[in-house]
């Protein structure tokens, strides 16, 4: 599956669905989990961040079709295309899964078990890490 992901970069929608700072590179993971991570920091490539948890109200229920198709649809999520959620191991992207295939009924979404342990992992596959970019040359940021 891990082939598919890497052809899918900048092709099919990838939906990260760790929290921000995952996702930026700032933790490898949930800190109560530290043995549990990839070798690598960041995401993949095109990769959109969209936390899990933004689909379920405070009650823990699911919001709204509605609400989902929004919240999808904000974070630049296409309809028209393929869908490949990721975690950390696949545990959180399985509910993404749940709510974009059975409850949006996307018919062609896929939850990459091997996640970001797997991906971040790998030898030779290109990463996004924010957080380095930003430590490595923080004048950048000034000038844009």
């Amino acid at each position: 599956f891990r082939d598919e992901v890497v052809d899918a970069i900048g092709k099919k929608n990838l939906v990260d669905v760790r929290s921000p700072d995952e996702f930026a590179g700032k933790l490898l993971a949930p800190a109560h989990l530290p043995q549990e991570s990839a070798q690598r920091p960041g995401h993949i490539p095109h990769a959109l961040n969209v936390p899990w948890a933004k689909a379920a109200n405070e009650d823990g229920t699911f919001k709204s079709d509605d609400e989902l198709r929004e919240l999808y649809k904000e974070a630049g999520l296409d309809s028209s295309k393929s869908t490949i959620a990721y975690c950390r191991i696949g545990e959180r992207s399985s509910h993404t899964w749940f709510a974009l295939h059975e409850l949006l009924g996307l018919n062609d979404v896929k939850n990459y078990d091997g996640s970001w342990t797997e991906y971040g992992s790998l030898v030779g596959v290109p990463v996004e890490n924010p957080s380095a970019e930003k430590s490595e040359n923080p004048s950048a940021e000034a000038t844009k």
